[in-house]
């Protein structure tokens, strides 16, 4: 499965456990307490007071411009919308689609098993998403179409609102979800579905299916302003509520892209029967609101990521949250970075990545410690962010995570669900420190 950020969260079989409750004995590490750390290395200031020069800029806007094209050069789920072409073909436009539902296992005839309502997913429930999905009547050239979010949505892998859950109790591992997108995103529209109430979108990072009442379409003009504004705010705050003229809060996470006009106010989207309507509402600008991206410094990927410390994991963007990919996407998108959406991708399509692989713990280390803030560490499951050593040497990591295991008294399996601060060596599900398990070391520099 490609689903970086979905793998992570799948249980461990019933011979994994077993074998984790025989060879734990022999000398694999306990643990059994929360990986979380919670004393002053948890703090912005405790690792910016640290860096006398992480307040440098490291890289002008010029070169975040060069990085992000770099980045799409080395991975096809980013995407420039300003560029793309009027129109597809409708193999592009079938290959998309059937892209996006193997993302999800959902590419087979065979009924997954999961839950829908609380009850087993039925024959019929499964047969009338990929019917939903319109195959049929893509045109042999499609005139791609612009839109633009009115509020925060979620993308789906199939066009299916209703959520398909692992079990029949759980309300917040959405295997539909594929991400949430903010307000004034724009999309390029591909296909409606077979029921008209959901379109197949192109995103800056990701393919899937929207709500069409979650989005309003207009011209290429007007698109283009939300597409390639020329001056535009950006939201610095974990997530930031902005009301529009009609009193509705808006709510936006960090790094989304608000245009400015030219007297600086804000240009709001607003969904007027299914056609975009836009207002201006004047921009305050304090720490929760910038004017362009923030510069792109050591010290800032640490206070960005700080700011979501405690929020809760929200699987794709479920619970108005992050999941571990869209964390440090989140905090690299701030400062005009705009990594890939999913874990498996985004250290390895950085500027400058150290590939693990066939290294032991102390060469792990020993490359991990000669990271700077910022750097990413992942797998194909699982991605965090590099704060530095503590005191002791140790080194630590923001994250946000789902689970973390215990193995004292036996295996048991925590859901903590929550972004913390934590060392890069907790045990992961196998009973050894996490950095083991690491693939690649990926950063700017």
């Amino acid at each position: 499965m490609k689903y970086g950020h979905k793998i992570a969260n799948r249980g461990i079989p019933l011979l994994l456990t077993l074998l984790l409750a025989f060879f734990l004995p022999m000398g694999i590490k306990a643990a059994s307490a929360s990986p979380e750390i919670t004393d002053e290395r948890a703090t912005a200031d405790y690792w910016t007071q640290r860096n006398s020069a992480g307040d440098q800029v490291i890289l002008s806007k010029e070169q975040v411009k060069e990085v992000n094209a770099g980045l799409r050069s080395r991975n096809d789920t980013l995407a420039d919308l300003a560029v793309l072409p009027e129109t597809v073909s409708a193999d592009e436009v079938r290959q998309r689609i059937e892209n996006v539902q193997a993302l999800g296992d959902f590419d087979t005839a065979a009924v997954p098993d999961l839950y829908k309502n609380g009850s087993g997913l039925t024959s019929y429930s499964y047969s009338f998403a990929h019917k939903n999905c319109n195959l049929s009547a893509i045109p042999e050239t499609a005139n791609i179409r612009y839109g633009v979010v009115t509020r925060r949505a979620n993308l789906r892998l199939l066009p299916e609102a209703t959520g398909w859950f692992e079990s029949a109790g759980d309300t917040h591992y959405d295997t539909l979800q594929a991400t949430a997108l903010d307000p004034a995103e724009p999309v390029a529209v591909l296909l409606d579905s077979y029921d008209k109430k959901f379109s197949f979108v192109r995103t800056r990072f990701y393919d899937g299916w929207l709500a069409k009442s979650d989005f309003a379409e207009t011209g290429r003009a007007e698109w283009d302003k939300f597409a390639a504004p020329a001056s535009f705010a950006v939201v610095t705050a974990n997530k930031k509520t902005i009301a529009n003229a009609d009193g509705e809060g808006l709510l936006f996470q960090m790094g989304a892209k608000i245009p400015l006009t030219a007297d600086k106010k804000l240009l709001l989207p607003v969904n007027d029967n299914g056609t975009l309507r836009t207002e201006q509402i004047k921009a305050a600008f304090d720490d929760t609101l910038h004017e362009g991206f923030l510069p792109c410094t050591e010290n800032n990927f640490v206070r960005q990521g700080f700011r979501f410390l405690g929020d809760v994991y929200g699987w794709g963007g479920l619970d108005d949250s992050v999941d571990c990919s869209s964390f440090v996407g989140d905090v690299y998108r701030s400062m005009g970075i705009e990594l890939p959406r999913d874990a498996d991708q985004q250290a390895k399509s950085m500027p400058r990545v150290v590939d693990l692989a066939g290294m032991n713990e102390d060469e792990r280390l020993t490359a991990l410690y000669a990271c700077r803030p910022g750097t990413l560490l992942a797998n194909n499951t699982h991605v965090m962010m590099y704060l530095g050593q503590d005191d002791a040497g140790t080194p630590i990591v923001l994250q946000s995570m789902s689970s973390w295991f215990s193995f004292s008294g036996g295996y048991a399996k925590h859901y903590l669900r929550k972004v913390i601060a934590s060392t890069a060596t907790f045990l992961n599900a196998s009973g050894t420190p996490y950095i083991n398990g690491v693939r690649y070391l990926g950063s700017l520099r």
